[in-house]
């Protein structure tokens, strides 16, 4: 007869185990594994916004420096201030940008891919497009998708998860 494993638990970030979510409790439980995921796939939508959000230096390094083009050092996405929402040429390029951003700065995320969506309502002041992939956790990884919304007149990305869509 086969045994029942114990729910695992997913280990969330350094960041995300520091951060203490409820201050006025001395002590507190431990997660299921329902809530680990939760918090994980919260806290993957909470990097990517803040991803979105910087703004990188505007002087690209130079080519020999191949370390530096895999640092911090360009952390975020360019300023997109001239971009325009009727151009396919820009829209093409943000999204390659985007999704280029995503593969290198999120690594609990693999197969990332950037796409538009196209919605019923018209807005020249927004863009959207949707973050899919897969989220990395023992014991499989699982499908994870976030609906992004590009404010074009403050530059701003708002992220939403799949529980907040």
């Amino acid at each position: 007869m086969a045994r029942l494993q114990p729910e695992s638990t997913v280990t969330l970030s350094v960041l995300d185990r520091l951060i203490d979510t409820e201050p006025k409790t001395q002590v507190e439980g431990a997660l299921t594994r329902s809530q680990s995921v939760r918090a994980l796939r919260a806290s993957v939508r909470r990097d990517l916004e803040w991803l979105l959000n910087s703004r990188r230096i505007a002087e690209e390094p130079d080519d020999k420096l191949v370390d530096l083009n895999k640092s911090v050092y360009i952390f975020g996405l360019p300023d997109f201030t001239t971009f325009s929402k009727s151009s396919t040429k820009d829209r093409a390029r943000l999204l390659r940008i985007l999704q280029t951003a995503v593969k290198q700065f999120e690594p609990r995320m693999a197969n990332v891919r950037v796409v538009p969506v196209e919605t019923d309502e018209f807005s020249v002041h927004t863009l959207r497009f949707r973050i899919e992939g897969l989220l990395l956790m023992d014991p499989a990884p699982e499908h994870i998708s976030f609906d992004t919304v590009l404010q074009l007149t403050s530059g701003e990305y708002v992220v939403k998860g799949e529980q907040d869509a």
